[in-house]
């Protein structure tokens, strides 16, 4: 069975060989036995279901979290000639239902669904007909109420199971602790699954931690140390991530932003600017990730500490995948470990503030009492909060909670393109199209692009038809209106504007609660994280030795990250301050003098004794240089 992934693998992907791990998870799931498996960020996990996918007769189902998350992966797809679609919020009832039929009757290899879609009757009906070769459950943690991610709607996925018994489920995952995994295999009702974990050990790559006065300075000075290497800078909100940006602009850095308020054509020129590495620093929310392959990220630099380990973890495993030696390092100012828990709070506004924010959107879409359900809506963002008076810090948690409670979906990012099908058949439509000369490269370029038009919707890249027709985005638009009006197809259109879809009918006030393992359970388990983050930060430990402890795997110490290194020094140093101190006993140095006489990678250990002899007033600083008192 290997001979045949190994031909999948080299067919589609190109590859002559799978990474550790891989081929025994295909061949297991090809087999036809449940499987569940934990690789790390950077460790293939999508290869690990596609190619038993493909392998197995019948479609393959794969559940996933985010919408951003699905359309990656069904492009990835379709670019290797697999036929895919995504099932996402946002799509008509028409849209729906003809999709649903392509994968009843055969014309789908993969069918990409939210956890929500699954609780649908329309859905359960179809499914019920499908040829299932392979069930996947993509982002597997989110189905613990342990997990970081925790999101309902997972607890629904079993439902697979009832109604294809007989077809093996794949849950994957990049982070898990012990009590998730033991969850995932639980809730999912698997049967004698077998358990792939890799090591979460990254030996070429260090974990460090520094406590600084100046976060801003620190980073800028260790680029400009490092000049040309390519690296990410985590930040937690859009408006830090600006500032960041900014300020090293302003230092001559060649730096880009990347989050989710940008709108699609901005993300796509600073990912592309970053992947050329004409702007090799990215400053970016957790937004940047899915996707995101660069081997050669030399460092990964967190400006603000995530709030759990799971975040962190995974930001931190996005540096050295080409297997070279690479650095993560967080740099910490007094007042941060105040703001994670600030952070953590905010993310939990008071359920009757949630209930209001909830009445709110309903009133200003004007979705009825009992209306509603399955509908999707462009949202007027800044003029909805400000219609309403709302605190736009509270409006986005507050979101997020009601996604998580099975009650909307929020999409920021809108529609990429307009969504289009053919609604006539190709007599009819030749016949139009000699009519109409001036539509005529428009129609064709559809249907050589779109094999599939005629039958289900297809995305259309506006810009790339705009260049490939030498056409203004405004004629395009009056052609296509053209088309739409005389049902010669149907048409979604393109918005950059936020969706709100609703999962079931507007429910009166009193009705609208939410779950507690939505609310309360969560933030309990949300502040425990936060907690061992403080400790990451905090205390005095190996670093990948306590990240690694905490997802239930021994290591030894790594011998790299900022508290290895420290007793390195103190192993070879015990009484460095001494040492120091015979050093100035002949004359006045420089810092980099002082540095020189020990190890470079100690530079941390010597600033900080230093500024301790300074404040012991021992030793003196004057005119750049440290000398002994007088």
């Amino acid at each position: 069975m290997s001979k045949k992934s190994e031909e999948i693998l080299s067919n589609h992907w190109g590859y002559s060989q799978f990474r550790p791990l891989q081929e025994e998870i295909i061949d297991a799931a090809i087999y036809g036995k449940d499987v569940i498996a934990l690789l790390p960020t950077g460790g293939g996990k999508s290869i690990c279901f596609q190619v038993p996918g493909i392998a197995r007769e019948g479609i393959t189902i794969v559940v996933s979290p985010l919408i951003a998350l699905m359309e990656d992966q069904v492009n990835q797809l379709r670019k290797r000639g697999l036929r895919a679609k995504a099932l996402t919020s946002g799509l008509s009832f028409r849209e729906i239902d003809i999709l649903l039929d392509n994968a009843k009757f055969g014309g789908l290899d993969f069918l990409y669904i939210s956890p929500e879609r699954i609780q649908t009757r329309l859905f359960q009906e179809r499914v019920k007909q499908m040829e299932i070769g392979l069930f996947v459950v993509d982002e597997a943690h989110c189905i613990s109420e342990w997990g970081h991610d925790f999101r309902p709607a997972y607890m629904e996925v079993a439902k697979l199971r009832e109604l294809h018994p007989e077809v093996p489920i794949i849950a994957v995952t990049a982070t898990a602790t012990p009590k998730v995994k033991e969850d995932i295999a639980t809730h999912l009702k698997l049967k004698n699954p077998e358990v792939f974990e890799a090591s979460f050990e990254r030996t070429n790559v260090s974990y460090e931690v520094y406590h600084v006065s100046n976060k801003l300075d620190a980073i800028t000075k260790w680029i400009r140390k490092n000049p040309g290497d390519v690296g990410i800078i985590y930040c937690q909100t859009r408006k830090r991530v600006k500032d960041v940006m900014i300020y090293l602009q302003t230092q001559k850095i060649k730096a880009n932003m990347y989050h989710g308020g940008m709108n699609a054509k901005e993300r796509s020129l600073a990912l592309a600017d970053w992947l050329s590495e004409k702007t090799p620093v990215m400053v970016a929310t957790n937004a940047f990730g899915m996707g995101i392959d660069k081997p050669n990220v030399r460092f990964v630099a967190h400006y603000e500490i995530p709030n759990n380990p799971e975040s962190y973890f995974q930001e931190a495993g996005r540096a050295g995948r080409d297997g070279n030696e690479s650095r993560t390092f967080a740099f910490v100012e007094p007042a941060d470990v105040h703001e994670i828990a600030e952070r953590v709070l905010a993310q939990f506004p008071s359920t009757d503030k949630i209930k209001l924010i909830y009445r709110a959107l309903c009133n200003y879409l004007k979705v009825a009492i009992g209306a509603g359900e399955h509908e999707s809506y462009v949202l007027q963002f800044n003029d909805f909060v400000k219609k309403f008076n709302l605190n736009i810090l509270e409006v986005y948690p507050a979101f997020k909670l009601l996604e998580m409670n099975g009650t909307i979906l929020f999409s920021e990012q809108g529609l990429k393109g307009s969504r289009i099908k053919v609604s006539i058949d190709n007599t009819h439509l030749y016949g139009f199209q000699l009519k109409n000369p001036v539509l005529d490269p428009l129609i064709t370029w559809i249907c050589r692009n779109h094999s599939d038009v005629f039958d289900s919707f297809c995305e259309l890249d506006e810009n790339e038809v705009c260049q490939r027709l030498k056409i203004s985005a405004i004629e395009l638009e009056c052609q296509l209106k053209y088309l739409e009006e005389h049902g010669i197809i149907d048409i979604t259109w393109r918005t950059d504007l936020p969706m709100v879809t609703f999962l079931h009918e507007r429910f009166p006030d009193d009705y609208v609660e939410l779950k507690p393992e939505v609310y309360h359970f969560r933030k309990e388990r949300a502040l425990e994280r936060m907690n061992v983050m403080k400790r990451f930060i905090e205390e005095k430990h190996c670093r990948p030795q306590f990240i690694i402890s905490y997802f239930g795997q021994k290591s030894d110490p790594c011998g790299k990250c900022d508290y290895c290194l420290e007793q390195n020094l103190m192993e070879k140093h015990p009484r460095i301050e001494l040492e120091i101190i015979a050093l100035l006993e002949g004359k006045a140095m420089s810092l980099a003098e002082i540095i020189a006489r020990f190890d470079t990678s100690f530079s941390a250990k010597i600033k900080t004794t230093l500024r301790e002899l300074i404040n012991e007033e021992r030793i003196v600083f004057n005119e750049q240089r440290f000398s002994l008192p007088r």
